[in-house]
């Protein structure tokens, strides 16, 4: 996993995964092998954090920490979420 701040929020992502972060349009895109797009974070006007997924991505979100994970969905094995 490596991971990335994006305002006040640590990202974390699976190691084939890479961020773009956009500070000034307060906006981070996820983008994997073959520049696939794998999710578009952005806070909002009322300073909300916004989430679109796309493709096959699992999303972990943990308010408390402010620590979100994003992995794909072929790395993860059904023993691993049970």
């Amino acid at each position: 996993m490596n991971v990335n701040e994006f305002l006040g929020w640590k990202i974390s992502l699976d190691d084939e995964l890479y961020a773009v972060i956009d500070e000034k349009a307060r906006k981070m895109v996820v983008m994997g092998d073959f520049i696939e797009l794998t999710a578009v974070l952005w806070l909002d006007q009322k300073n909300i954090l916004q989430l679109k997924p796309t493709w096959d991505c699992v999303i972990s979100i943990d308010d408390a920490a402010k620590q979100i994970t994003i992995r794909s969905a072929e790395s993860l094995s059904i023993k691993e979420e049970c």
